[in-house]
This record gives structure tokens, sequence and C-alpha cells, in this order.
């Protein structure tokens, strides 16, 4: 219900995911639009959430990201591992940033943006090697990658 209201606001998801969410989000808007209820036209929440319901029964919340698992073979850690037969998503494990079944939502924008400034502080520091500072580098960037995208999303961007 949240990200819908989200949606309702103009805030939409971020995240490679994010369309498929939101072609959700749009079929349950015209379904609204649509309905016919009679002489005075109330949409209640019950209504909403029994037109999102199949969509929540596949969401896997993680601090950093949803995950609408709808299809496993679309999963890219189950791809990764060889593996297409789980019932539920390794969260764990997952790279939401490519994974196209996840999405990133304003609240989940604080937990991105404490591990892009750890990144910082770790890359600044003297006992880092420095093979481990190129990944560091690159897992930085993807943080920051991941903060303009909700940012963007969000209606934030400057």
């Amino acid at each position: 219900m949240e990200a819908y209201r989200q949606f309702e606001q103009c805030q939409v998801p971020a995240g490679p995911g994010a369309d498929a969410l939101l072609a959700s989000f749009r079929a349950v808007e015209k379904e609204l639009a649509d309905h016919e209820p009679g002489p005075a036209k109330v949409v209640t929440d019950r209504q909403i959430e029994l037109l999102l319901k199949k969509k929540a029964s596949v969401l896997h919340l993680s601090a950093a990201n949803y995950c609408w698992f709808e299809d496993p073979a679309k999963a890219l850690r189950l791809k990764l591992v060889g593996t297409m037969s789980s019932a539920a998503p390794l969260t764990g494990l997952c790279d939401s940033s490519r994974c196209p079944q996840a999405t990133h939502h304003i609240v989940h924008r604080s937990v991105w943006q404490t591990t892009a400034d750890n990144g910082v502080v770790l890359l600044a520091s003297p006992r880092v090697p420095p093979a481990e500072k190129a990944r560091l580098r690159a897992e930085h960037e993807r943080s920051m990658r991941v903060l303009e995208e909700i940012d963007t999303a969000a209606g934030k961007a400057g």
C-alpha cells in the first residue's frame, strides 16, 4: 500500500524492476478509474488492497530494496548460483541494482546513503590495500548511482 500511495504522489520507484511495478500500479489505477460504484464514487483502501493482493503476495522486503519475486527465472542471484527452483529470493545475496525484480524506494535511501558514506571513509583510509580499494570504489559508485536513481524517481532531482 505504501509503495502505491507514493506512486499516487508521483514518487515512483527506481531500480531495474521499477517499470514492471509501475505497470502493475497503472493497471490498478485504470481499474479504479473504470469502476462504476454507483451514485457516489468512493475508492477505499480495501478496494486498493484487493487489487494489489496478487502483487503484494510476491513482495519480499529488504533493508535496501523491495524484491517482487514473481518469476524465479528472472532472479539474477538464482541465475548466478545456477538454480531456478527457489520458492523465495536469496535476498541476502541480492544485487538489487541489477536484478530485474528489485525496486528501490525513498524508504531505502538511508541505507544506500550509509553505504556511500562508509565507502568514502574506507577509500580514504591508508590501511585499505589497493586491490580492495578498487572493489570499494566500484561499490561506492554503485551506491551513488542508486542514490541518484532514488532521488530522481522520488522527484528530488535538482
